[in-house]
């Protein structure tokens, strides 16, 4: 088979904007139109059947944060891909859990899959671990390197739920090394974490204020999230919550018979 025209068979071609020269995945690696189906990028970007349904449409934004996170994350797909370290080459989203971080996180996936033909790939954080750690191999390396390779390689890397475990050595090390190829290679990462970003004060007792972020994955790795993402804030309520107390039976003790506004409308993610 002849090699791209454009590309000649690198898969990116470069171009100029704002008089800078970047390179993005050529039109030979972008889906065709009639292969760009929910299924196709489902399968594609490894995305859990819990999430295949996400889009950027059926956000609901019910509040000025999450309108604030839908808009940033709607200009951050449109002007996709970023030539400099100083537009952010990545989305790190920060919020309470069931605030529908995930659900962005896929939909600009999705979005940058379909419209500018990235490729993704969907990893919960924990999983991608167990599947590094499952296939070390003490007389050599080649095997582990082997499913690190693609990680750091891939257009977007979407790291869902970072920090919902406490991290061994081993893992602060390995996750240090996935970010720190994707940083020196100018890759895009998005991570959503249930955990805020800031510093502990040393004066509250740790029964009363919820972890910080940096004091589960700890302060380089901190540091270089935020130097390689542009940090989405969302702030709302659990709409897991909401909609499992949506589902109670009527007339039940706690659950009146009136007034009743029905169950909220479909929310993906966290």
């Amino acid at each position: 088979m002849a090699a791209c025209e454009v590309c000649g068979g690198t898969g990116f071609e470069v171009v100029e904007k704002d008089g800078r020269e970047f390179a993005r995945p050529c039109v030979c690696r972008r889906p065709a139109a009639s292969e760009r189906t929910q299924d196709a990028f489902v399968q594609a970007c490894a995305i859990p059947p819990r999430y295949e349904q996400c889009t950027l449409a059926n956000f609901e934004a019910g509040n000025a944060s999450l309108l604030s996170a839908l808009e940033r994350v709607t200009t951050y797909c449109s002007s996709y891909p970023h030539p400099g370290l100083d537009d952010g080459l990545g989305l790190l989203f920060f919020g309470n859990s069931g605030v529908g971080k995930t659900h962005l996180a896929v939909s600009a996936l999705r979005e940058l899959w379909t419209t500018k033909g990235a490729r993704g790939r969907f990893y919960d954080f924990h999983e991608l671990i167990r599947e590094i750690k499952n296939s070390y191999n003490e007389e050599t390396r080649t095997t582990e390197l082997q499913i690190l390779e693609p990680v750091i390689d891939i257009d977007i890397l979407l790291l869902d739920d970072l920090g919902a475990w406490r991290l061994t050595e081993w893992m602060l090390d390995t996750l240090f090394f996935i970010l720190n190829g994707r940083y020196m290679a100018k890759k895009a990462t998005f991570i959503t974490t249930n955990f805020p970003d800031g510093t502990p004060n040393p004066n509250e007792a740790g029964a009363r204020r919820g972890e910080y972020l940096v004091e589960r994955i700890g302060t380089p790795l901190r540091s270089r999230l935020l130097e390689m993402c542009s940090v989405i804030s969302m702030a709302g309520p659990d709409f897991r919550q909401i909609r499992q107390v949506g589902r109670q039976p009527r007339g039940t003790m706690g659950s009146p018979l009136t007034s009743d506004p029905g169950p909220p409308r479909p929310r993906f993610g966290g």
